[in-house]
């Protein structure tokens, strides 16, 4: 918007008013900006429209193309669309393009086209409108259901029920997540190589008056030990928080003797594949959240999964993001425990299996269309524009169902930590890195908790409906080189671009792009053509990627920026500004915490702004 419409001082119909004229002026376009800011937008149609109107009045009645060239998860380009622009987005990595074609042709594809799953189509057979993309949202929704009631028969016995104490009414209830500890060998002699856990807090609920923790028994002679849940007001929180660590890092002590367990053991021991779990607690679903000790026959109940499938994509990238290598953990099937990779496995094969299905609602719902009243059919037929496309619908339907699996595989490793303060299970990438995690919880996967199969389906679809609500908003998705740019047509650049060593996106992405190819690669070969996602043409400076070389690094992104920007200026219209954010995170970066070393091998605050800047500046800017 502010690329687009003119300041009053610089506004020909403005420039030769006074200055108070000009300043009400200004005012009643910052009441525009204002209200484009307000929260949950999308229910508000009446504030696109407005600005809409409003740039149109100063590009001569007709909106610019607007390319964002590195697109990442697509806010730029999505908005661009909503706002009424044609939306280019662009970029290499396939996730990023995946989500773009979601929310720039997939959702807009079938605005206002009705469910085809059986159950809404009885129910509503005649006279319901389906508007935006409330139809696709429900067949979402709907096989999203269906897949969890297959579940349940087929793998619904490594998830049950947990018997509850009597001083919480006996009998039995729903597991919200198993809390696990992974444990390793003590050092201590005495110990005769017992396994003890390494539990980074015994805090399970700090909730106002609903505090609940972990409190260790010791048989030191017998070498054993168990967890009791212990509610109230504790006497020791210090304790509490505590729990067998000590300091900072990865130093413990052992539960048996109180013998300190060092670093460098727990990392040995690790590489060596010696480190295990132990369940330390369940909790249930009983009119709020009960915590139950962990007992070895739930416990057993997890170790009879056996996947039929394993990722065992080697996980690539440095320490600086991925805190789990030095502890062993090498390549991605080894982040999730037997059981969830058996669940997601089961999920995946699925979404997969469910699009046959898909297809044959569609077709029915059109034999049905053809021989009801005209304004059914009408409806039936209105996103296909006459075309009986069941095939591309099923894959629409999938595509969001495998987004849900992506999101489920978020919520369902053992990197996932219990909060506390909230009482729920946490997804990994709360951040931009894959942290080592000591103690984790275990969702549910067939539950109705955070981090279910039911709850990640039904967030998708809640999304989905989201994107329909402003009018089915257009875009074109492209997986190339931001320098690749095809096209005679001048464009409106607007992109946030990579932040030089800050972010190893490709990397990351590893961890949904291998659901993500298991689960639709056939009906996107090309995007998933590769075993994992492209690591060298991307815009970064690793060292990683050139043997170590931190100089070819940092020529390779200062190369890549100089180039990218080189070919924007060449298809940039002129009548309008490019707009670059750039939103390096100083404090990041003095700290060395996320931040990255430079080329220099030092953390160097200006190393990304100054290679940005002599980008924009050599290529012409």
């Amino acid at each position: 918007f502010a690329s687009v419409v003119t300041d009053p001082s610089d506004d020909p119909a403005w420039k030769d008013k006074g200055e108070q004229e000009q300043d009400a002026e200004r005012e009643r376009l910052f009441g525009i900006i204002r209200r484009m800011m307000g929260k949950k937008l999308h229910d508000h149609p009446e504030v696109y429209a407005e600005a809409q109107a409003e740039m149109l009045k100063h590009c001569a009645g007709k909106l610019p193309p607007v390319l964002d060239p590195f697109s990442g998860g697509g806010s730029i380009p999505l908005e661009a669309a909503r706002l009424g622009f044609e939306a280019h987005a662009a970029d290499l990595n396939p996730v990023a393009v995946l989500l773009n074609k979601c929310n720039l042709e997939l959702a807009p594809r079938w605005s206002n086209h009705p469910p085809v799953n059986p159950k809404d189509v009885a129910e509503h057979t005649r006279g319901h409108v389906w508007s935006g993309t409330h139809g696709l949202a429900a067949d979402v929704s709907y096989y999203g259901r269906l897949i969890r009631q297959r579940a349940q028969e087929k793998i619904g016995h490594l998830y049950p029920k947990v018997r509850l104490p009597k001083a919480h009414g006996g009998g039995e209830a729903n597991v919200i997540a198993w809390l696990w500890a992974r444990t390793v060998a003590s050092q201590d002699p005495a110990a005769k190589g017992a396994h003890v856990p390494l539990v980074s807090s015994y805090w399970l609920s700090t909730n106002g008056k609903s505090q609940a923790w972990l409190e260790p028994v010791v048989e030191r002679a017998a070498g054993t030990y168990r967890f009791e849940i212990r509610t109230g007001t504790p006497n020791d929180k210090a304790t509490i928080k505590a729990g067998t660590k000590l300091g900072h890092g990865s130093n413990f002590r052992c539960i048996l003797s109180g013998a300190p367990i060092s670093g460098d053991h727990i990392k040995s021991e690790g590489k060596a594949g010696r480190l295990g779990v132990r369940l330390i607690a369940v909790v249930a679903a009983n009119r709020g959240r009960i915590y139950v000790p962990g007992v070895e026959q739930q416990e057993s109940i997890s170790f009879l999964a056996n996947p039929s499938w394993k990722p065992d994509l080697t996980i690539s990238g440095t320490t600086q993001y991925l805190g789990i290598k030095p502890y062993g953990m090498a390549s991605f099937d080894e982040l999730f425990t037997s059981r969830q990779l058996t669940a997601l496995t089961f999920l995946s094969d699925a979404v997969r299996e469910i699009r046959a299905e898909i297809v044959t609602d569609f077709q029915a719902l059109e034999r049905a269309a053809a021989k009801s009243s005209k304004a059914w059919k009408d409806g039936a037929a209105s996103a296909s524009k006459g075309t009986a496309d069941a095939e591309a619908y099923a894959t629409a339907v999938c595509t969001f169902l495998a987004l849900a699996v992506d999101r489920t595989a978020d919520f369902n490793n053992s990197l996932c930590r219990w909060s506390p303060s909230n009482q729920k299970v946490m997804n990994l990438f709360g951040r931009q890195a894959i942290p080592m995690v000591w103690d984790f919880a275990e969702a549910n996967t067939l539950g109705d908790s955070v981090g279910a199969w039911s709850t990640c389906a039904e967030y998708v679809a809640d999304c989905v409906e989201v994107l329909g609500a402003s009018g089915g908003a257009r875009g074109h998705v492209n997986q190339h080189d931001a320098a690749q740019t095809a096209g005679a047509t001048p464009l409106m650049v607007s992109t946030d671009p990579p932040y030089y060593d800050n972010v190893p996106y490709a990397d990351l992405s590893d961890f949904f792009y291998i659901w993500l190819r298991r689960t639709i690669g056939s009906m996107y070969q090309s995007l998933f053509d590769t075993i994992s996602v492209p690591k060298m043409p991307e815009l970064i400076a690793s060292p990683g990627r050139f043997d170590g070389d931190k100089e070819k690094a940092k020529e390779h992104f200062e190369s890549g920026f100089r180039r990218t920007f080189t070919h924007l200026r060449e298809r940039l219209d002129p009548r309008f500004p490019i707009t670059v954010y750039y939103a390096f995170k100083q404090a990041d970066e003095e700290s060395g915490g996320d931040g990255g070393e430079t080329a220099n091998g030092s953390v160097d605050l200006t190393t990304g702004w100054e290679t940005l800047l002599d980008a924009l500046i050599s290529s012409g800017f």
